[in-house]
């Protein structure tokens, strides 16, 4: 599976896959999976990475000759944007950009509520001192590592409706192929976003499992890197991974709920943009 992380060519994007090459390179392995034939998605669609701030010209080159790209999803933070500026400047002719704050008020505020009432308090303070990263580690070491990478994704599924509706509903439009979804390492958001479309694809769950694990190869040359800005954010050497329990833990959550359909039913991504979405990346034969 090396050969689908393309670590090289870039030189400065990290966890980069094209995931419809990617299932269909598993799918190319098992024909039939239970008696039913597996579905073969388009290659050259659904793309995902890490952070684009530090790709070389060549790197973004490579994305526009090789890849096509034509949309980006960034899911970053105002935060995490604000050292990106350089780089989309640079960028703004190649491709378009969607930027969508995925870190909501709502999620943000469930945070808070979790926190005792002097760690609330410190908080506050940092943050009206103008210490955001301070503020940060607090949540991270109090709130956010305890609970785990999965527990947050479900978090998200809770308190981030809103933003994953205005992420889905960019694949739903034709003319925005290729879309590349990235987030700061393309683990966490970016892989909740591919999972539920995959879900909406019906990709079987060891496939999804198969893509989703792909992160620890492919932030493999900079797990160092990334060690710092977890400890910075309070967090443990446990949040630079991607286990394959987080896709499982997803699904349960939705499946108690009533199900991906039900869901996506109650946050506004219905029937009919899910099976645009599959005319636009399964091969149908």
């Amino acid at each position: 599976m090396t050969e689908t992380i393309t670590n090289p060519p870039f030189i400065g994007i990290n966890n980069f896959r094209d995931v419809g090459r990617v299932i269909n390179a598993c799918t190319s392995r098992h024909d039939f999976v239970e008696g039913c034939k597996l579905t073969r998605m388009k290659e050259g669609m659904l793309l995902r990475s890490g952070r684009l701030d530090e790709a070389t010209a060549e790197d973004t080159q490579l994305m526009v000759d090789k890849y096509g790209l034509k949309t980006v999803i960034d899911l970053r933070t105002k935060t995490e944007h604000s050292r990106s500026r350089d780089f989309e400047m640079q960028c703004e002719r190649r491709w378009d950009t969607v930027k969508i704050n995925f870190i909501s008020r709502k999620f943000e505020l469930n945070l808070l509520k979790q926190l005792r009432w002097w760690q609330a308090l410190w908080f506050i303070i940092l943050m009206l001192f103008q210490q955001r990263m301070a503020a940060i580690r607090i949540i991270g070491q109090n709130v956010m590592s305890p609970r785990g990478l999965a527990a947050l994704s479900k978090d998200s599924l809770r308190f981030c409706q809103d933003e994953i509706l205005q992420a889905l509903e960019v694949y739903i439009s034709p003319q925005v192929y290729p879309v590349l979804v990235h987030c700061t390492q393309g683990k966490d958001r970016s892989g909740l976003i591919i999972m539920l479309i995959l879900f909406v694809l019906h990709i079987p769950l060891d496939l999804i499992k198969t893509d989703y694990v792909l992160s620890n190869q492919g932030l493999e040359r900079v797990r160092a890197s990334m060690m710092v800005e977890v400890l910075e954010i309070g967090m443990d050497e446990k949040y630079t991974q991607a286990p394959e329990k987080v896709v499982d833990e997803v699904w349960s959550f939705l499946e108690d709920g009533g199900g991906v359909e039900v869901y996506l039913d109650e946050i506004g991504f219905g029937e009919s943009k899910r099976q645009k979405l599959r005319e636009l990346l399964l091969e149908y034969h």
